[in-house]
């Protein structure tokens, strides 16, 4: 690392180009900023007859080389301090406004920003972000461009020119000139082959808004690449990825990938990870890199409900996981789907797999058994994932696990759901179980679960005539068995039922298209024996639709 004091202008002096990486933040820099800097240089202007006094230090500027081919300009990357290099960019195209073309003076600003013998993008000397290349480069070469922060910079500098001093005197342009050129100092921060510009990036950065970890993980395979390929790379994979994975989809669709061989990655150390992983990767094949996990993304956005997955069936599926919320599979749903993509197993093989999964969750949330194995078991499948035979593989994979690993067996599902309060869980888990009991018959014309509500049938506040109907203890029966899954079900009029008598709930249950209400509008009474009656029916639909092989 080199580290002088130097004029800024010597930024733009010589045939050199400042790059400013396509994933740096836009120009930003509004009228507080513009002033500060136009009032350092008011204050210099006004001191350019006092020989002795030493120029004005503005900051630090950063810089490393740039990966590029051998040919055309020398390419920098600005790693701090593109800001203040676009802000005077700008200045100096607001003086050079003043001066007709043909003038020296014209001339010589215009030779500060742009490389007058070459072509394209090496014609500029400083090259903004993707998103800002177009405003800037129309203020440069002098044409009408559309309303930007860069057109009400250049118009502020323009204005204030066009002023006066603080002594009322009409600004000189030529001292102006010179001031700029000769008065402004910085700290000029230059890299070299032995630092390492993604730490020194991250550490500049981190006065600022926080990076993300997909932020860090951006900055990095992008500075592997040569300047030439990273607009391509930002534009071919990156910018599709993050458009598709908004807000902290991205992040976690990072430690996703780099679970997929089975190891643990913390939230915090994705980044640190990923470097370590590509550390020994060529730089040449950083863009395949990137692009893997662009086309990676597509299913983890499937996976997520982002977009619809094409196949029915399976898109269902993952619609079922989700509600459950059991994102601790997604890095298994990953790998299957990838292999998948590949050609590597069918269709009929991921709806296998995606049934077997969900019966694993939903029985063991049923019994009772607590979810924090459930990231090692998956991270362990997804490592030992098979090339074939994979449904059959993962079932028995699953089956084997025992104590808090262990996929509950019938009877061990029947004793708890008859204590199961599936009311108390997460309110879509206990409507997605009861969907999935009424969708289990299997009906032609299904009714409509959009606006369906979850009904108690012993009502959650008991009246005198459920009292009456539930005896003496009806107290404790109510406790016991209100929130029961055999005291639930469906319907349209949640806030018409209420706490209706039983003889009017049947008479409005008789009405919905419920299946799951048929048994019960054939009861006279409903207490606690009929809860229980109706628990043990349920369980012979429950141990059927999520099954569990009988194997030991």
């Amino acid at each position: 690392m080199e580290a002088r004091p130097c004029p800024i202008i010597d930024f733009f002096n010589g045939t050199k180009q400042m790059v400013v990486p396509l994933f740096q933040r836009s120009y930003e820099w509004g009228p507080r900023e513009w002033q500060a800097q136009w009032e350092d240089l008011l204050e210099q202007y006004e001191r350019t007859e006092q020989e002795t006094v030493a120029s004005h230090f503005t900051g630090a500027i950063v810089t490393a080389p740039a990966k590029s081919v051998p040919i055309g300009v020398s390419k920098f990357l600005v790693i701090d301090g593109q800001q203040r290099l676009t802000t005077i960019a700008l200045f100096l195209c607001a003086l050079r406004s003043f001066f007709e073309k043909t003038t020296p003076k014209y001339r010589k600003l215009t030779s500060l920003l742009v490389n007058e013998y070459d072509e394209g993008a090496d014609y500029y000397k400083l090259l903004p972000t993707q998103l800002d290349r177009s405003a800037f480069k129309s203020i440069i070469d002098n044409e009408e461009g559309k309303p930007s922060r860069f057109m009400d910079a250049f118009e502020y500098y323009q204005s204030k020119i066009s002023g006066a001093d603080s002594d009322g005197q009409k600004i000189d342009l030529d001292r102006m000139a010179d001031t700029i050129q000769s008065r402004l100092t910085v700290v000029a921060i230059h890299l070299g082959d032995a630092d390492d510009p993604y730490l020194i990036f991250e550490s500049l950065n981190a006065k600022g808004a926080p990076l993300t970890q997909a932020d860090l993980i951006r900055n990095y395979l992008l500075l592997r690449l040569h300047a030439g390929e990273q607009q391509k790379a930002y534009e071919l994979s990156w910018l599709p990825m993050q458009s598709l994975l908004v807000g902290d989809n991205l992040t976690e669709f990072m430690r996703q990938y780099l679970m997929l061989p089975g190891d643990e990655v913390g939230k915090s150390s994705i980044y640190a990870v990923l470097k370590s992983r590509l550390a020994k990767v060529h730089d040449g094949l950083i863009a395949d890199e990137l692009l893997k996990m662009q086309k990676l993304s597509i299913v983890y956005a499937q996976i997520i409900g982002l977009i619809p997955f094409p196949q029915v069936q399976i898109d269902r599926g993952l619609g079922r996981l989700r509600r459950w919320e059991v994102a601790t599979a997604n890095v298994i749903l990953l790998k299957l789907l990838r292999m998948h993509r590949d050609g590597e197993i069918v269709d009929a093989d991921i709806i296998d797999c995606i049934r077997t999964l969900e019966s694993f969750v939903v029985r063991r949330a049923i019994c009772g058994v607590p979810t924090n194995q459930l990231k090692r078991i998956f991270l362990a499948v997804a490592k030992e994932l098979p090339e074939e035979d994979v449904p059959a593989w993962l079932t028995e994979n699953l089956a084997a696990g025992t104590a808090g690993r262990r996929w509950p067996k019938n009877e061990e599902l029947h004793n708890s759901l008859l204590r199961y309060r599936a009311y108390s869980q997460p309110l879509d888990r206990c409507k997605f179980l009861l969907e999935a009991l009424e969708q289990d018959h299997k009906h032609k014309e299904l009714a409509s679960f959009v606006t369906a509500s979850i009904e108690h049938i012993m009502p959650q506040t008991l009246t005198d005539e459920w009292r009456e109907m539930l005896g003496p203890d009806a107290d404790d029966v109510h406790e016991r068995h209100i929130d029961l899954l055999g005291n639930l079900t469906l319907t349209g009029y949640n806030s018409e039922l209420s706490n209706f008598p039983f003889s009017k709930k049947k008479e409005l249950f008789d009405e919905s298209h419920f299946e799951l209400n048929k048994w019960v509008t054939a009861q006279d009474k409903w207490t606690d024996i009929e809860i229980g009656a109706q628990s043990n029916m349920l369980f012979e639909r429950v141990k059927i639709i999520w099954s569990r092989p009988a194997m030991e």
